[in-house]
Order: C-alpha cells, then structure tokens, then sequence
C-alpha cells in the first residue's frame, strides 16, 4: 500500500480547516474585539475598553437569563438523555413490530422546522382557543392558564417543548451506539447467564459510555445556546420570564442597537460553553480512570 505524503494530507485538511476559521475562528474573534466597543451600527465605533464587561455584572436582565439558560440545560439534560436511552433500549429489541415507524416517528420533530413547531406549539398553548384549555375544559375544570402568557408558566412550557423536540435525536444517537456492540461479546455474556438487565448495565452501559460523554456534552451546550423556540412562541417574555442569553443578546444586539453590549453578552455565553465542556470532560475522564 502506498503512503501518502504529508503535504498530501494537509492539503485534503484544508478545506476543512479554512471553512472552520472563516465560520468559527473569525466570527468570535470580531466578537470578542467588538465587546470592547460602543456601537451602535451607524457611527464610528468608541472603544470603551472593559465597560461593557462591567456593565453586565449590574443588569438583572443578564443574571435572570443566565439563570433561564441554566435551568433549560437542566432540564434537558436530566430528561433528554434518560428518556432517550429508555426508548433507544426498547427500540434495540428485534422482537418489536413497526420499529422503522418508531424510529421515524421519535425522528421527525427534530428535522421539523422550528418556525413550524413554534407556531404549532403556540396554537397548542392559545388560551381561548387552544387545545390544552380546551381538554381542561373537557374534563370540567375551571381553570383556564394563560400558559406563555404567564410569567410563572412560559419557560416551564417552552422548555418542554425543546425537550420534545430534540428527544428523538438522543434516542437515535444512542440506538446507533447499541447497535455497533459486538454480538459476539452479547452472545458470550448470554451464554454465561447474563439476563438482560444485567447484559445492559454491565455490557452495553460500558461500551457506550464515549457516546453518552459526548451526548452530555452536545445536550448542555445546545440547551445553553438555544434560541429559535423560545424567540418564536415568547420572544423572551412577559417581563423577561423567558429571556435566555441567546434571546438577550438578539434584543440588546438588534432591538436596542447596542451591538457592542451583545457581543459582550454572546462572549459570556461562549465562554459558559467552554466552561461545561472543559468540566464534563475533567470530571468524566476522572471517572474512567
């Protein structure tokens, strides 16, 4: 077989590694330079040094979406990854009739546009004419909640809709890992006695673990990020009860003109990006050594 040279390789990796600094690298670093500005889109841009870091620390708006933020990738984390396991397991045995229909079914909210699913969802949660009111008033109850319209109950329902939306993507993803575990290693484990309980907590938990670290890592950091759903059926409201940092960083960017501020706002969430990650990886590898 003949080796290939290193300029060879490299030059396949280019186009790679181009399309990652034009996308990635270049981006966050005029964000990051910009958060050092004043600017408001139109006239010259004042560098105002760590003004706008200072700023931060003293809004509430900023502390109360980073908090919203925290709790979505809370909660899609500790519902996301178990219940995507549960189904990717029940989907794993052969003996289930219609599993390509499952498969799809659990698949299609996560290809679905966002946009659809919003207004879907929003219809859903209408108070007068939606159909969780409408299934209330079914059952004879009196109550009739504003849903997003209320400042106690409008993350709660946006959360539960990216829950539901991304859920078929963890069960894929973990079906895919259950499958690549060596037959012959199940079938060894069987022969020895092992039930299936034990053939999954001692044989497939293991081997798959690479695959439920990144899984980890991928549900916290898109939870972190995550902006269509709750700027389409809230827009971050009422009062800011929904507001995340992606959402804050749209109005305070955009809305507000403000754009060096929005950096500054979008560089916290990067940053809390790296954090979660550097930490999950740190702890976990600690685990399996």
């Amino acid at each position: 077989m003949r080796k290939v040279s290193p300029a060879i390789r490299c030059l396949f990796v280019l186009p790679a590694v181009l399309w990652f600094c034009a996308a990635i690298i270049v981006p966050v670093g005029m964000a990051v330079k910009d958060s050092f500005y004043s600017w408001d889109g139109i006239t010259a841009k004042v560098f105002i040094g760590l003004d706008n870091y200072k700023e931060l620390l003293h809004d509430e708006i900023v502390w109360k979406s980073l908090k919203h933020s925290l709790e979505m990738a809370f909660w899609c984390v500790l519902f996301q990854l178990p219940i995507g396991m549960f189904f990717a397991v029940i989907l794993y045995n052969r003996k289930l009739k219609g599993r390509n229909f499952f498969r799809t079914a659990f698949f299609l909210p996560v290809i679905l546009s966002s946009s659809l699913i919003g207004i879907l969802w929003g219809q859903i949660f209408d108070p007068n004419f939606g159909l969780l009111n409408g299934i209330l008033n079914f059952v004879g109850s009196s109550a009739q909640p504003l849903w997003l319209g209320d400042p106690k109950s409008s993350l709660g329902c946006v959360i539960a809709v990216v829950i539901w939306q991304f859920i078929g993507n963890y069960i894929l993803i973990y079906y895919t890992a259950l499958h690549n575990v060596s037959e012959d290693i199940m079938e060894s484990a069987m022969l020895d006695g092992a039930k299936s309980f034990q053939l999954f907590t001692k044989i497939q938990l293991p081997l798959i673990w690479p695959v439920i670290r990144l899984t980890l890592i991928l549900a916290t950091v898109n939870s972190l990020k995550y902006f269509d759903l709750v700027y389409i059926m809230t827009g971050g409201g009422p009062n800011s009860s929904s507001e995340v940092l992606a959402t804050y960083v749209l109005r305070t960017a955009f809305n507000s003109m403000r754009y060096g501020y929005g950096n500054a706002v979008a560089v916290v969430l990067l940053f809390l990006g790296v954090f979660f990650i550097s930490l999950y990886n740190i702890i976990l590898k600690n685990k399996e050594d």
